[in-house]
């Protein structure tokens, strides 16, 4: 089994409150599996007034992010957007990532919780 680490960051940092507004969540994953190569697809879960779409609510989707070989590290940028009935508090993001090997099978699920601070 390969040892999976999600990171991400977020830029800017936070969101402002009772705006609309938007952040890029750059999202990057590496495994410590050097024999083998993966295919990795996550799937991003968000609350309101979080969302995916920047004109509708839009609470889960999936990406891929693409080829890990080895001890490599891959980066995908993921927009998020805020609806202007937004207050201060810290909103959840779930990451599942996907791991499949070369028989297509999932060889490793991953599944981790972040979080975007709103704020005046």
């Amino acid at each position: 089994m390969p040892a999976v680490k999600i990171e991400t960051r977020f830029e800017p940092g936070s969101l402002k409150v009772n705006k609309r507004g938007e952040t890029t969540m750059h999202l990057s994953v590496s495994t410590e599996d050097s024999h083998k190569t993966y295919w990795c697809e996550c799937d991003i879960n968000v609350k309101s007034p979080l969302s995916l779409a920047h004109d509708k609510e839009l609470d889960l989707g999936r990406t891929r992010i693409g080829i890990l070989k080895g001890k490599q590290k891959i980066e995908k940028q993921i927009k998020l957007f805020t609806r202007p009935n937004s207050y201060a508090d810290t909103y959840p993001v779930s990451i599942t990532a996907y791991l499949y090997d070369e028989d297509g099978a999932i060889a490793e699920r991953v599944v981790q919780e972040e979080g975007i601070r709103c704020e005046l």
